[in-house]
C-alpha cells in the first residue's frame, strides 16, 4: 500500500531496530519454551539487548556524521607531501599506479 504524501518519512534503520527488539523478546521466549533455565534466558535477553542498543547507537552516529558537511581538503583527494631533495641529488620521477616491471 503506498504511503500518503503527508506521512513523515521514517529512517530505514527504524525497521531494523524493530526487528532487533523482536529478536530480543522472541529468543528468550523460545529458550524458555525449550526448557532452558530462566537465568540463562534472561542472560541471552540482556546480551541481545546490549547488541541491539550498541547497533542503534552506531547507526545513529553514522547517520549524524554522514549529514555533516565535509571539509574541502577531503574532497580534493589525498595529497602526499614529500620533503625536497637534498642539494645535488636527483629528484625521483613521479609514478602513477604500479611500478614498472623489473623494479623491486
Amino acid at each position: 500500500m503506498p504511503r500518503p504524501a503527508h506521512a513523515p518519512v521514517r529512517p530505514p534503520e527504524d525497521d531494523l531496530l524493530r526487528w532487533a527488539a523482536l529478536g530480543c523478546l522472541l529468543a528468550p521466549a523460545v529458550l524458555l519454551w525449550r526448557g532452558v533455565p530462566f537465568l540463562t534466558a534472561a542472560g541471552v535477553a540482556c546480551g541481545l539487548a546490549a547488541v541491539a542498543a550498541a547497533s542503534r547507537m552506531l547507526i545513529r552516529r553514522s547517520r549524524r556524521l554522514a549529514a555533516l558537511p565535509r571539509p574541502r581538503s577531503l574532497d580534493a583527494g589525498p595529497h602526499v607531501s614529500t620533503p625536497p631533495p637534498a642539494p645535488g641529488a636527483s629528484a625521483p620521477l613521479p609514478t602513477r599506479g604500479r611500478a614498472p616491471r623489473g623494479t623491486p
